[in-house]
């Protein structure tokens, strides 16, 4: 009669992670569009070009920040931009505007969820108590 050998048991060294748990990724710069708003900028600088390259960029960067920072309002910040353009006389690269600023909320998001996941812990909730005067 053969000799059954033990199975293994599973053992718990690493916990499994929850779907919501996944490490995220930094956030990194647009170089891509950064570099494609510089040539939409430097073709705003073509008199009847612009009509036609500025409704393109707005089209293709409201798409664009809609997908890499969804929290922001891609007509608002293009009409802001545009309105800034407009009273500096097209001299302001509103294009690279854009982008920087749909990277900095992006990068801003980033830190305030870290910030959120850090004051749901034992010590943020003493923290946030300690200096909200309440007795902990």
């Amino acid at each position: 009669m053969p000799e059954e050998t033990p199975k293994e048991q599973p053992t718990q060294e690493e916990p499994e992670a929850a779907a919501g748990d996944k490490p995220k990724e930094k956030v990194s710069f647009p170089w891509l569009m950064f570099f494609v708003a510089v040539f939409f900028d430097l073709i705003g600088l073509i008199p009847i070009v612009n009509i036609f390259s500025e409704i393109f960029a707005g089209l293709a960067f409201g798409f664009w920040q809609k997908i890499y920072a969804p929290k922001t309002d891609p007509v608002l910040t293009f009409i802001v931009a545009k309105i800034a353009d407009a009273i500096f006389l097209g001299m302001l690269p509103s294009n690279i505007a854009i982008v920087v600023f749909a990277y900095i909320k992006k990068k801003l998001e980033e830190k305030k969820e870290a910030l959120l996941k850090l004051s749901q812990t034992r010590l943020g909730k003493y923290a946030a108590n300690k200096f909200s005067g309440q007795p902990a």
